[in-house]
């Protein structure tokens, strides 16, 4: 009969196996926890779309395949074809640059404008040493490679990014045909009594779809707005602009006006008060306006984080992760904040556990149907 000591001694040796196991997992599955996460994320914001195809069609692999054919139509095309345009427009950017500059210097007519504009601010800024010929010419230089290197480095991302959308749709099939499954299962790993864990997972989904409402598009539709302005008023590079508005936009206290305002005192400081006027009013009432008119509709009350963790959430979401950052740094601080309420509620006790649950799950009847 086995002894209490060879019984902890097989535990013992069980658990350090597993361990081991463990950690060969992890390290076989890192490069693609990026991928994973993008499947993940992606999966439960189309999963009502899911739901709806498999009441139409019956077959669970059939509406997985057409529901991941809807994420390549409403994600991956509109993306390569944005990442597309910009790379062109840096690269004419980086061609431009130097031509305009050397224009100045040939073109005389081209060079009283500019002379007439630099006796403006001549009091305050030295013109002839900022503007000599060596400076201009070393300056041209410089900048072409900046963005030169800087469109190669885009090609090399934008390659990766497509081999990592590749690898997600193939991840996204399963965990649109078996994601029920799964997430049926998961209350049973949790340490914590079903209803509670249900809760937790409710109150996660919440979190993931209120971070891509309220965080990626909103952000999408202010840039867009913002990039077909600067068409509208034949500003260069609306695409490249539009983009750099977008990313901007998911920063709260920062957003769009970093693009639009100084490009709006550039108009003003060159004459061009008229296109000035139009994208003041545009990005102040309509790009400035999105995000209180759409947030309240998009998201309700589905997430309270404070707009200072969502700043620096999103900030570190993009050092940690790159671009998927944008979306998955206010998912896991507001992830977090439930696992905690889960721990310290649990460790509280029943009755404070329930009442912080209460105190945090709080959300629309017509959310909280939603598991």
């Amino acid at each position: 009969m086995m002894t209490d000591d060879a019984r902890r001694a097989r535990w013992l040796a069980l658990l350090v196996v597993t361990g081991i196991a463990l950690l060969l997992c992890w390290r076989m599955m890192q490069p693609f926890l990026e991928v994973i996460a993008w499947a993940a994320v992606l999966a439960v914001v189309f999963f009502p779309a899911y739901r709806g195809l498999c009441t139409w069609i019956r077959r669970p692999w059939a509406a997985a395949a057409l529901a991941v054919l809807l994420v390549v139509a409403t994600v991956l095309a509109p993306l390569v074809f944005v990442s597309t345009a910009v790379l062109n427009e840096l690269q004419g950017m980086a061609a431009s640059v130097k031509e305009n500059l050397d224009r100045l210097r040939s073109d005389p007519q081209a060079a009283a404008e500019l002379q007439s504009r630099l006796d403006r601010i001549r009091g305050t800024i030295d013109v002839e040493s900022v503007l000599s010929e060596e400076n201009v010419s070393a300056f041209a230089t410089r900048a072409s490679q900046w963005l030169l290197e800087r469109s190669a480095g885009l090609v090399g991302g934008l390659l990766s990014i497509l081999a990592s959308f590749g690898f997600a749709i193939f991840t996204l099939f399963y965990l649109f045909r078996d994601g029920e499954t799964l997430v049926e299962r998961l209350p049973s790993f949790l340490p914590l009594d079903r209803s509670r864990a249900e809760t937790l997972l409710r109150r996660a989904h919440e979190i993931i779809t209120a971070s891509v409402y309220g965080v990626v598009i909103i952000a999408v539709i202010q840039g867009t707005l913002g990039g077909i302005m600067f068409a509208i008023l034949g500003l260069p590079s609306p695409m490249l602009w539009g983009v750099v508005m977008t990313f901007l936009s998911t920063l709260p206290m920062v957003g769009s006006g970093l693009v639009w305002g100084p490009a709006a005192v550039v108009l003003g400081v060159t004459g061009q008060w008229g296109k000035m006027a139009a994208l003041v009013v545009w990005g102040a009432l309509v790009i400035g306006t999105v995000d209180n008119f759409l947030r309240p509709r998009l998201v309700g009350s589905r997430t309270r984080m404070h707009d200072l963790f969502v700043f620096f959430s999103v900030l570190g979401g993009l050092a940690a992760f790159g671009i998927i950052g944008l979306l998955l740094g206010p998912v896991i601080v507001g992830v977090t904040f439930v696992l905690l309420d889960a721990v310290f509620g649990e460790a509280l006790g029943p009755g404070a556990g329930a009442a912080t649950e209460a105190k945090s799950v709080a959300s629309p009847p017509a959310a909280r149907k939603q598991v």
